[in-house]
């Protein structure tokens, strides 16, 4: 029986099919995880353009993570098997810029104007998450189960770094 390496470790490849017919209420899970990470992806990609320097490399960043992970999950649930994909670092990126900021000019008052759009997207991370979660939960075949798990902690590293943001923003006083 063939091998491959994926989220949860050395899984077989039989039965991953499942993966491809999982259902959600109207849509396959396929179409839904795929729609969640494009919408992801382009919602970053605005971001990325209107906030202010350094915060556009923490959007660019999670548009970038939300297209590997819609590449990938497209591709897999292709051919049928169960992706690798890479762990997020943006947790870490974010804190680090944040830190950077605080440290070389402080908050500026675009940085500030922008507040609730990191609320949106933290909220967004916490829905994405939530959802993955419950795929999870619900979910009978133990390599999928590992998949929307994987992702489920993926959506929260994306969450801690907003939720990040979103405190540094308003506890940060040096403007």
């Amino acid at each position: 029986m063939a091998v491959r390496r994926c989220v949860g470790g050395v899984q077989p490849l039989a039965g991953i099919h499942a993966v491809r017919t999982m259902q959600t209420q109207t849509k396959t899970a396929r179409d839904h995880v795929l729609e969640v990470e494009i919408a992801g992806e382009e919602f970053y990609k605005k971001l990325a353009q209107t906030a202010p320097e350094p915060l556009d490399e923490v959007f660019s960043r999670l548009a970038a993570e939300e297209h590997e992970h819609h590449e990938t999950l497209s591709k897999a649930f292709d051919v049928g098997n169960i992706p690798v994909l890479h762990e997020s670092d943006i947790a870490d990126v974010a804190h680090n810029i944040y830190k950077s900021i605080e440290k070389d000019r402080g908050m500026s008052k675009d940085m500030k104007s922008l507040l609730d759009i990191y609320i949106q997207a933290r909220d967004m991370e916490a829905k994405n998450r939530d959802h993955y979660f419950k795929l999870a939960e619900e979910e009978k075949n133990p390599e999928a189960k590992k998949l929307w798990e994987f992702m489920a902690l993926e959506e929260h590293k994306h969450y801690k770094a907003m939720d990040e943001m979103v405190k540094f923003v308003t506890d940060t006083d040096v403007w």
